[in-house]
């Protein structure tokens, strides 16, 4: 019997069939030695139906144990009537990945070390780890329509974290800059030297010459780094739907528009976009685990509540329909509705012309922590690389200044938007059991008003 066969025969109103698979390859260095190496694959069926209000799962490495058993209950669910959008999507690898050998992939990761431990710089390296992720995820999923949508996404990833010491002063650098889908193209394309080279340069300078900041109001301007996790956690977790009726909270809380709703939630230079079609994102697919067909979704355009993130079930709470935000982890996890690329959108000023109105501010290149809390309303970000700003100049870099404040708050305070668009990795996390899925955060510099910077 194949997964065709079981869809067939599980009698609900709505049916989806699932075969997923999860192929990975991890090396793992520390201080230029390899620690290691492993490779997982990850396959298996998931059966997912609909009836009378009762959500019904199944998952199983074999086919033969998929089913779903109909209980009497009370059921919470709905279900929107949009219909099966059947298709095929596939992100093209210029590079593939056994283009060249593993060797060769840890020669490259070690060259990197060796040449960035001589850089000149005041501060002693500590510690320097690598994670290097390359993976290929296929998906078939069949509908009780006999519709069938399949989806192959390939993906590179590598995450840096380094620890830096200059006399009693101490910082981690990491970055999530290089991640996206398709093969190792990507790594000429990212130029992965000479951007950590930049920034342990710069951190070195924070660390031997930064200056404690004198907590008050200031002008501040917020790097695409920063606007980035911005973008994700402060408005992409809160527009989940599901979180905003109180059905998911785990991993990242709850919403604050369950008690907002509507209305303005930022000045008129912000608008944030959920985009899972951007070509070779790391959130990238065309269609979503319900077929829905992905499309760009405004969550907040020109600082008013715009659209939540949905999918068929929240879609119909909502009296309205799904945009395509469903999506699972892998084959023993429910789809969820889930952001894919989240971002601010750019103005059309550049990062020069920003500055240039600020007086007395801050700018905050990258940040070293943040924190959130239950509701998404509450943040709190620390700069690592931050730099004053005088009379439109960047100055003397400023040692570790604190942004916090409510979210609606501080989006009040945008007054402008810079021109340029910068994207950065991550892992989405949702859900019990928890699933974390690949996305991109970012967005332009965003200049914020008068906003009160504390210090650690």
């Amino acid at each position: 019997m194949d997964l065709d066969e079981v869809v067939k025969r599980t009698n609900l109103s709505y049916v989806e069939g699932r075969e997923h698979v999860n192929e990975t390859t991890s090396i793992y260095l520390m201080n230029g030695q390899l620690l290691g190496v492993r490779r997982e694959s990850y396959a298996g069926y998931a059966l997912r139906g609909y009836e009378n209000g009762v959500l019904y799962f199944s998952s199983s490495k074999s086919l033969d144990y998929l089913k779903l058993v109909k209980v009497k209950a009370d059921g919470w669910e709905r279900l929107d009537d949009v219909q099966v959008n059947p298709g095929r999507y596939e992100v093209k690898q210029r590079r593939s990945f056994d283009s060249i050998s593993l060797d060769e992939k840890v020669k490259f990761l070690k060259d990197v070390y060796l040449n960035l431990t001589k850089l000149d710089v005041k501060s002693k390296i500590l510690n320097f780890n690598v994670n290097y992720l390359e993976s290929v995820e296929e998906k078939r999923i069949v509908f009780h329509d006999g519709n069938e949508v399949r989806g192959r996404v390939p993906r590179v990833w590598i995450f840096f974290s380094i620890v830096m010491k200059y006399q009693d002063r101490t910082a981690t650098v990491w970055s999530d800059e290089f991640g996206a889908s398709g093969g190792l193209e990507w790594l000429d394309n990212w130029g992965i030297e000479e951007k950590l080279a930049e920034k342990i340069r710069e951190v070195d300078h924070v660390l031997v010459k930064g200056k404690a900041l004198k907590e008050g109001k200031y002008d501040v301007v917020l790097g695409p780094m920063l606007a980035g996790i911005m973008a994700h956690e402060s408005v992409g977790h809160p527009f989940e739907a599901d979180r905003v009726l109180g059905r998911e909270a785990a991993q990242a809380g709850l919403s604050y528009l369950t008690y907002m709703k509507e209305g303005k939630v930022g000045s008129e230079a912000v608008t944030v976009i959920d985009d899972p079609t951007l070509p070779n994102s790391n959130g990238f697919f065309e269609i979503d685990d319900e077929g829905v067909r992905a499309r760009p979704k405004y969550l907040i355009k020109k600082g008013e509540v715009n659209q939540l993130l949905h999918n068929r079930f929240s879609a119909s709470k909502y009296n309205t329909k799904s945009n395509g935000s469903a999506r699972a982890m892998s084959y023993n996890r429910e789809p969820l509705i889930r952001m894919s690329n989240t971002f601010f959108q750019p103005g059309d000023m550049s990062l020069e012309e920003l500055l240039a109105d600020v007086k007395e501010g801050v700018y905050f290149k990258s940040y070293m922590e943040w924190n959130i809390d239950d509701l998404r309303l509450g943040e709190r970000y620390v700069g690592l690389q931050a730099f004053e700003v005088r009379n439109g100049e960047l100055g003397d870099p400023v040692l570790f200044p604190v942004l916090e404040g409510k979210t609606n708050e501080l989006l009040s305070k945008v007054d402008g938007a810079s021109n340029r668009l910068q994207f950065f990795a991550g892992v989405c996390g949702k859900g019990d059991p928890d699933q974390g899925v690949p996305v991109w955060m970012g967005g332009p510099d965003l200049r914020l008003r008068d906003v009160y910077l504390k210090v650690i």
